[in-house]
């Protein structure tokens, strides 16, 4: 078995863009042939129970190498747990010994944790393990693309970096978004290997850098199913009573969360009227921003609102309901991303909805059976909604159950297992 050094700050507990990819692909490498050795950030801990879970787990036996002590989520609150979870800085709690903390300063987040410890982790595990034979390094953030650059530099290992949104729309502290941007062009410019998650952020990059990479210097690894059987057993039940619409909001900007929120209020009046209310939960976004909308103009609908929760409960949470929709307000990047969560109700054959930008969620809900609309056209969300909703109710599954090759597991390995291949020498 050969080991690989694993470089990123968005492995679990975060909520961040890349977590359930990175984790999967930990889970997987074994069966490639390689030992994942995983600098990952803090984890939390939430009561005596949880403390007790993960205290005993040693790094030599997980290959887990934390960047801090167990972080007690219940001195944090839920709300500024998630905060941190989704790479935000949050005060600590007052009258804490700072060991409570996992060693965090006030203000200062587990992203920046991960930056200030994980050069001294890496000597650890280096000198436990003598060598290693290759690195991942998942970005953005860049901490972890500068680190595997370093020591790709002193150790002469090959690096596979994934990258899994543009660099330069995130800023190290302290530094600058043109800083961002030139650790970007370091990174693509390298010379080593370099995979994305979809073929728009593949062309992205090539565009932005003409002349400067070529098509072949880029691979596509896209996120792949990974569901426990237990959850694809309960997706395959159809399930009693009031029809269940799960909403993953990335909507960042109140305009969009107003415009939306009317939407939704729209084809609930008429679903009331003509078809039934189905039921329906928001996770993600801004909740208390889109409570406010919803208390507004939903007052009696039967809509629930919370945070981003820990992966397992996520997936049951799609595996529990109907029609899946994104809502997402964002421009760029979020047209050239896939979130793992829609990979995940496409495997759980689940009827998708996006409402949002052309890109690749809306082209995979719709070379599937779904539904897409701009967020910008009210008219065309609510009318995306009911033909949602009626599609499923008539038992029309379309292209549902005829999942992608691209997105199986062992198709995405593949490709995984050929660029670590050709990475090492002959």
């Amino acid at each position: 078995m050969k080991k690989i050094l694993f470089l990123s700050v968005n492995y679990p507990p975060m909520l961040t863009e890349g977590s359930s990819r990175a984790s999967r692909f930990v889970a997987k490498l074994p069966e490639l042939g390689w030992v994942p050795l995983v600098v990952a950030p803090a984890d939390v801990a939430w009561g005596d129970a949880d403390k007790s879970r993960a205290q005993p787990e040693s790094s030599e036996y997980t290959g887990i190498y934390r960047t801090g002590e167990i972080m007690d989520g219940s001195a944090f609150g839920p709300d500024r747990t998630v905060q941190l979870l989704q790479g935000m800085s949050v005060a600590g709690p007052s009258g804490l010994p700072l060991r409570m903390i996992s060693g965090l300063l006030p203000g200062v987040s587990l992203v920046s944790g991960w930056e200030k410890h994980a050069a001294s982790v890496v000597s650890e595990i280096i000198s436990r393990h003598d060598s290693v034979d290759a690195i991942y390094a998942q970005g953005p953030p860049a901490a972890p693309l500068l680190l595997a650059l370093d020591l790709s530099a002193k150790y002469g290992v090959p690096v596979l970096f994934d990258l899994v949104s543009p660099v330069d729309g995130v800023s190290l502290p302290g530094s600058t978004r043109n800083d961002a941007a030139k650790i970007e062009e370091r990174v693509l410019t390298s010379g080593h290997t370099i995979m994305t998650p979809t073929r728009a952020l593949k062309e992205f990059f090539l565009k932005k850098y003409f002349g400067k990479i070529t098509y072949d210097d880029l691979s596509i690894v896209p996120d792949f199913c990974s569901v426990p059987p237990e959850l694809a057993r309960l997706a395959a039940q159809k399930p009693d009573g009031a029809m269940q619409l799960l909403i993953f909001s990335e909507l960042v900007s109140g305009k969009h969360m107003k415009s939306f929120v009317q939407a939704l209020g729209g084809f609930m009046q008429d679903a009331g009227v003509f078809r039934g209310t189905p039921v329906v939960r928001i996770i993600g976004g801004e909740s208390e921003e889109l409570l406010k909308h919803i208390r507004k103009h939903l007052p009696d609908a039967q809509v629930s609102c919370s945070h981003h929760l820990q992966e397992r409960e996520e997936l049951e949470a799609v595996a529990g309901c109907d029609v899946f929709c994104l809502a997402s307000g964002k421009d760029e990047p979020a047209d050239m991303t896939l979130p793992s969560r829609m990979v995940d109700a496409l495997c759980l054959r689940k009827k998708l909805l996006v409402i949002g930008q052309e890109g690749p969620a809306a082209q995979l809900a719709l070379e599937t059976g779904g539904f897409f609309a701009s967020i910008h056209d009210t008219p065309a969300v609510i009318q995306a909604f009911q033909a949602a909703v009626d599609s499923f109710r008539q038992g029309d599954r379309g292209m549902a159950d005829l999942q992608p090759e691209r997105f199986t597991s062992a198709s995405c390995l593949t490709v995984l297992s050929k660029l670590l291949a050709y990475m090492l020498p002959v």
